[in-house]
């Protein structure tokens, strides 16, 4: 998978060294973390991000503003991912993925996912990768690759090619009614009237 040169690490588990998670992390040419999210970067990296966004509670008395970018925002409508999501995107940042977005509260992992749908970032996980799709889009995978879909609109009409559970004609009246499908060969497509989450396994 081609590295993105930005990576936004969330809070939750750190990725595990030789994951898809922690290669995306150890070759991306910028980093953000969510607030005490740096503290496992600079201990696993010996550095500490290029920027550090949250209310810095976790971060009292660990950190020089000489050596890391502070954006402090205690803003309680948001959370620190979706603070850093739009900080890249008001400061150019476009080719960017999310790791550590999962793990630890079960809560939060479904919200990153769908902060991670609603402003179009795939997020990547030590199992597979979450996709924002909407309109038409090919996949390389693997035959027997784990394949979930998420709509959260219930008008959403879908089609597909290589799955082993065709789409065409589903009625999505529920969030989960695409999930646990399989792919048949080495691709597949899929197509949405609405915004989608594609979940990949590895």
């Amino acid at each position: 998978m081609r590295a993105a040169r930005t990576v936004i690490l969330a809070a939750g588990d750190f990725p595990k060294r030789g994951g898809e998670a922690w290669n995306q992390l150890a070759a991306a040419r910028f980093v953000v973390a969510c607030d005490s999210a740096a503290i496992g970067y600079k201990r696993r990296f010996g550095r500490w991000p290029d920027v550090v966004i949250g209310d810095m509670d976790s971060l009292v008395g660990r950190y020089s503003r000489k050596t890391v970018k502070i954006i402090k925002d205690s803003d309680q409508e948001t959370n620190d991912l979706e603070k850093a999501i739009v900080w890249c995107r008001k400061n150019a940042h476009r080719d960017i993925v999310i790791v550590g977005a999962s793990g630890k509260r079960e809560d939060h992992t479904i919200g990153n996912v769908f902060r991670s749908l609603h402003y179009k970032v795939r997020i990547i996980t030590e199992n597979g990768v979450f996709y924002p799709v909407e309109g038409a889009k090919r996949f390389k995978s693997r035959e027997g690759a784990g394949v979930s879909i998420f709509a959260v609109h219930p008008l959403t009409e879908m089609t597909s090619k290589g799955l082993k559970w065709p789409l065409d004609g589903v009625k999505f009246d529920t969030l989960f009614r695409a999930t646990l499908n399989r792919a048949s060969g080495k691709s597949f497509s899929v197509t949405a009237s609405h915004p989608v989450s594609v979940f990949i396994s590895f």
